[in-house]
């Protein structure tokens, strides 16, 4: 039991000291004797011994028990006189019970102490051979030429219970906090990141290494939400729990999660607020799936009014076509009332392609996909265009990959996705007060796109570009910055290039003008 035991020790410390010494203690001329009969008639000493509560072995330099206190002998199951007398290695379990004499021996002859005066948790041996976890700690006592060992013992059985009880439910948590399918987010009073778990590092792309003590709010909310979190943030702090709060994080590839969180602060022990915990639920594809949900029912509703109102207007601009044809025909030696008939059939066609394009946007995609030169298919679209320019020089460029020749895509939806763009282009330029003639440029290059070949178009002008609100509403259906228009056309080029497996979004906004990038499978799906 002196001597060295297995993991998780804790130490102690006790300096060999010189201690009582009596001349009562050189009546006897044998040691052991002297010594039980000095603890035995000191009363001050045994009555100590008597009440302490954890257990105290006295032993001499040989290693054997003179004396033992109530608390020792329930400790290990044995009554005080079958102690005394025996050496300490019976209350030993093996290997260290066969090695006890040589380390006392080696010890006493000058050695290294391998417990004594250091003191460690060891296993003590009880009388029904049962083990019992002990925190041991050892004095060496001179007295005189003799001397003493005193062992002060805790019994750790419920200790080390509470202990084992701790590490079951820490390991339990950690397995709870790194296999949950959830953000599991620990921030200090002061909103900077404490801790995360492995589901945040998934979605959000970064690691709890990188970003351990930043901001919270600035590193991963975009600029329009940090305010209202903070706020929130700072109201959980007054010990109002958060339910159902809803708002995006960033993640390291720039990419918006949609995430529901509920949070409540984290107190010490003492009672004091250390930080908030927080869950979130990441709800992206939910809230994905509602908006289609939305976006469909909304298409549904606008098909069927359109459908009606295009099958009701047909025949009336057809009427007014003909008319005006007729009566441009007896206009002949009238030039300036011809013209006035002109221009009334450009707004009636004007009329009628407003209406196919609501229709259109509301009407089911159904490609027909063939192979397509794209240079030739933007050839084309441009030549559609370029008379809508209301006489201002264009430099139209396009810049295609050898690789990229062809790619198998519906002709007419794709003429229609470009021209959309190019009319905005052109819109754009003709804003531009400081351009002298407009420029639109298109590259085409080779790509791995969704782990397959794949084509990615870069569509540039030098308009007037677009501001932050414009860019996030381009996509969105009506939302237009013209003067007129129906706010449709990037939203119907946004669902045919998704039609075709691809995506389209604004690139580099840095650059005078606009950037609109599209990347689409070379190949159906």
């Amino acid at each position: 039991m002196f001597f060295p035991s297995p993991k998780g020790i804790r130490f102690h410390y006790s300096k060999p000291t010189n201690s009582f010494m009596t001349d009562s203690m050189h009546s006897s001329s044998n040691p052991f004797d002297r010594l039980h009969n000095q603890l035995t008639a000191d009363e001050s000493l045994k009555v100590v011994l008597n009440t302490i509560v954890d257990g105290v072995i006295i032993a001499d330099e040989r290693g054997v028990i003179f004396s033992a206190n109530p608390a020792a002998e329930k400790m290990f199951g044995f009554a005080s006189h079958d102690l005394i007398g025996t050496n300490i290695s019976r209350l030993m379990p093996s290997p260290h019970r066969d090695q006890h004499d040589r380390y006392l021996n080696e010890y006493l002859a000058g050695g290294q102490a391998r417990i004594i005066g250091i003191g460690r948790r060891v296993e003590g041996l009880k009388s029904d051979g049962t083990l019992v976890p002990i925190d041991l700690s050892i004095s060496e006592v001179h007295l005189g030429d003799e001397r003493i060992f005193i062992g002060v013992l805790r019994d750790m059985t419920e200790r080390q219970r509470a202990e084992e009880k701790f590490q079951r439910e820490h390991a339990f948590l950690e397995s709870l906090f790194e296999t949950a399918h959830a953000i599991i987010l620990v921030l200090d009073t002061a909103g900077k990141i404490v801790r995360f778990n492995g589901f945040m590092e998934e979605i959000s792309g970064y690691t709890l290494d990188d970003v351990c003590g930043n901001d919270w709010f600035t590193t991963f909310l975009p600029l329009r939400e940090q305010e209202r979190v903070r706020s929130v943030f700072h109201h959980c702090l007054t010990g109002q729990p958060v339910q159902g709060n809803i708002n995006p994080i960033v993640t390291r590839t720039g990419q918006e999660r949609i995430i529901a969180w509920s949070a409540r602060v984290l107190k010490d022990s003492a009672g004091d607020m250390t930080g908030v915990l927080s869950i979130g639920n990441d709800i992206t594809e939910l809230h994905n799936a509602e908006q289609r949900l939305l976006q469909s029912e909304r298409l549904a509703a606008i098909g069927q009014m359109m459908a009606g109102l295009a099958h009701e207007s047909r025949n009336s601009l057809q009427r007014a076509h003909a008319c005006l044809e007729m009566l441009s025909l007896d206009l002949d030696d009238r030039p300036q009332q011809r013209d006035l008939t002109q221009r009334t059939q450009r707004a009636l066609d004007e009329l009628q392609r407003l209406y196919d394009e609501v229709r259109n946007y509301a009407a089911p995609l159904k490609l027909e996909r063939r192979e397509c030169r794209l240079s030739e298919l933007l050839k084309e679209t441009w030549e559609h265009v370029q008379d809508h320019t209301d006489g201002k020089p264009f430099e139209f460029r396009i810049h295609c990959d050898p690789k990229v020749v062809c790619c198998h895509v519906d002709w007419l939806r794709m003429q229609q996705v470009f021209r959309n763009i190019f009319d905005n282009s052109v819109f754009a330029c003709l804003q531009n007060p400081h351009a002298i003639h407009g420029e639109i440029d298109v590259d085409v290059s080779s790509v791995a796109y969704q782990g397959k070949p794949g084509v990615s178009l870069c569509i540039r002008d030098n308009g007037t570009g677009m501001k932050p609100d414009q860019i996030k509403g381009i996509f969105e259906p009506f939302f237009t910055s013209k003067t007129k228009g129906t706010g449709l056309g990037m939203p119907i080029a946004k669902r045919i290039v998704e039609a075709h497996g691809g995506e389209i979004f604004v690139g580099n906004t840095i650059r005078t003008g606009t950037e609109i990038n599209i990347l689409l499978p070379r190949e159906p799906a």
